[in-house]
């Protein structure tokens, strides 16, 4: 029995046709390999690059691979990950995700419905529980190992844990003040819809609160095509730009922008580094696990609902 095709893809913002010259490419294009061999290549960080061909949308700018994995190839990928970035220290992670909170925290009551997609072990989830006042959790996880982690951080509180990733039927429209998706929208397919059915769900007003990777940074044109975020897991990758279209195109008016603040021990912002300008090193110092907070390429976009748009 013939495996099913790659899927091939129109711009996911503005519907253009793809041009035919590649904007950026690995030396092994992923389109030019099939998805056995590919499979090896989907986890971890340190290995040989291959990814699928991007290209850049002639109508809105858009940087995203015209040919990807299709449904079923997708989900038997994400079926056999790992924990979301599980080589970085736990210190670490809860530091970059305090940021994010208090970029919420600094433009939103944190009170009424609270709506987060992929939420994973729940890092951000812990600071709404400890610093808001909200009075519902819908929390779309897919992994069902986390459950016991969510479930643990929002125990006697009114919530949900839905493992449908975009079940937004669960939630009744208007019913959520704040909806936070964290280096989500970088993996979907179709991220004008899910943001659109997602917009259904907000109250006129609420925050809409997004972290992605930014394909304009200083680190991107630095390193190039061997920036971590071209990956097989990424079928499009925002600038600030082409965030503003989607936003616009969803239904959303943009409030804020800014560059996040991530936190690495120096000892693995140094191997990245190394493997970004094609040195290959297995190992490298710890000096001491220290941990040092940059701006690595990262942006935080804050939205919200346009008027008018909730009833369409």
């Amino acid at each position: 029995m013939e495996k099913p095709a790659f899927l091939s893809r129109i711009c996911p913002v503005c519907s253009s046709k793809p041009p035919a010259q590649a904007a950026i490419q690995s030396e092994v294009t992923a389109e030019s390999l099939d998805f056995d061999a590919l499979v090896p290549c989907w986890n971890g960080f340190f290995k040989d690059k291959v990814f699928f061909s991007y290209v850049r949308c002639g109508g809105c700018g858009l940087l995203y691979a015209p040919t990807f994995f299709n449904g079923p190839q997708l989900e038997q990928l994400y079926g056999q990950m790992p924990p979301n970035m599980a080589e970085v220290p736990m210190k670490a992670l809860r530091r970059t995700q305090h940021g994010y909170f208090e970029a919420l925290k600094s433009c939103s009551d944190l009170d009424g419905g609270f709506i987060e997609v992929g939420p994973d072990i729940g890092l951000f989830t812990e600071n709404c529980v400890r610093e808001g006042r909200y009075n519902e959790y819908w929390l779309f996880e897919p992994n069902r190992e986390v459950l016991p982690a969510l479930s643990k951080i929002v125990e006697g509180h009114k919530y949900h844990v839905i493992h449908d990733m975009f079940g937004f039927s669960h939630v009744l429209d208007h019913a959520a003040s704040a909806a936070v998706m964290i280096h989500v929208l970088d993996h979907l397919l179709d991220p004008v819809a899910t943001l659109s059915e997602l917009r259904q769900k907000l109250k006129p007003g609420a925050r809409l609160l997004l972290v992605t990777h930014d394909e304009s940074s200083l680190l991107r044109r630095l390193v190039g095509w061997r920036w971590p975020a071209f990956c097989l897991q990424h079928p499009q990758i925002y600038s600030p730009q082409s965030m503003r279209k989607l936003l616009e195109a969803a239904g959303f008016e943009v409030l804020e922008r800014r560059k996040t603040v991530n936190f690495f021990e120096i000892g693995f912002l140094l191997k990245h580094l190394l493997w970004a300008f094609g040195i290959k090193a297995q190992s490298v110092p710890s000096f001491g696990r220290f941990t040092l907070g940059l701006k690595l390429g990262n942006m935080l976009t804050i939205a919200t609902p346009k008027p008018g748009r909730h009833h369409v």
